[in-house]
């Protein structure tokens, strides 16, 4: 980030632009990621892929496994094989298309979207404890950003 009058001095306006933002967030996500998370999975028998593919299913419901390898950038037998732990393990099922008796759908299980709901849980508390060195003023600030960007993301997809 730079500031407007370069002496970074108390009271400098700072000027950031979205190459040194984006540089900072990325920074900052192995310190969030270190709250936590790898123990959660870990304690669930989940992998990271799996998980990957949940968040995948939760974003487009009752997707076809073809539509899911694509979203994923996988091959079609690797995302079957994910899926199909997932289906042993009880996180998610499969099924037919209603118009398409051959394609295969995939959905979450009632105990799939609940570890999305505990994962969600997991990192809000962490988040939380990120956020504390923050003032009244710039947590308000920062949430109108976050609400801005939610808004983009769920327009967008």
């Amino acid at each position: 980030m730079r500031n407007k009058t370069g002496s970074g001095g108390p009271g400098s306006r700072i000027v950031a632009d979205r190459r040194a933002v984006g540089r900072a967030m990325a920074r900052l996500a192995p310190s969030l990621i270190r709250g936590g998370h790898l123990d959660f999975f870990v304690q669930r028998s989940v992998t990271q892929i799996q998980f990957l593919v949940m968040v995948a299913i939760h974003a487009q419901p009752r997707c076809t496994m073809g539509a899911l390898a694509r979203g994923m950038h996988v091959a079609l037998p690797t995302a079957t094989g994910v899926v199909g732990r997932l289906v042993r393990d009880g996180y998610a099922r499969r099924g037919s298309a209603p118009k398409d008796r051959r394609q295969v759908v995939v959905e979450l299980t009632a105990k799939g979207r609940a570890f999305i709901e505990q994962f969600q849980s997991v990192v809000q508390r962490r988040w939380e404890e990120v956020l504390r060195p923050l003032s009244s003023s710039e947590l308000t600030t920062f949430s109108q950003i976050i609400g801005k960007l939610l808004t983009h993301f769920e327009r967008s997809s």
